[in-house]
């Protein structure tokens, strides 16, 4: 699942708009939008959401032996 779909998801869950989002996390809505479009969210973007949402986010490399770096 790509970065959008997972900050869609979020949006679903947690009952927001696109336009709430941006609010929480500091940008405009045509902003956020515009990156979820193009799937360029950020780290820092994606760390702003959990931070808003008071959730945890995690970024991993995952071997092939499931050994996360």
């Amino acid at each position: 699942m790509d970065t959008t779909k997972k900050v869609k998801k979020l949006m679903v869950e947690f009952d927001i708009t696109a336009t709430q989002l941006a609010e929480m996390i500091g940008t405009s809505q045509p902003n956020l939008s515009k990156k979820m479009k193009n799937n360029s969210l950020s780290v820092s973007d994606l760390e702003k959401i959990a931070e808003a949402l008071k959730i945890n986010f995690e970024l991993n490399f995952v071997m092939e032996n499931g050994d996360k770096i």
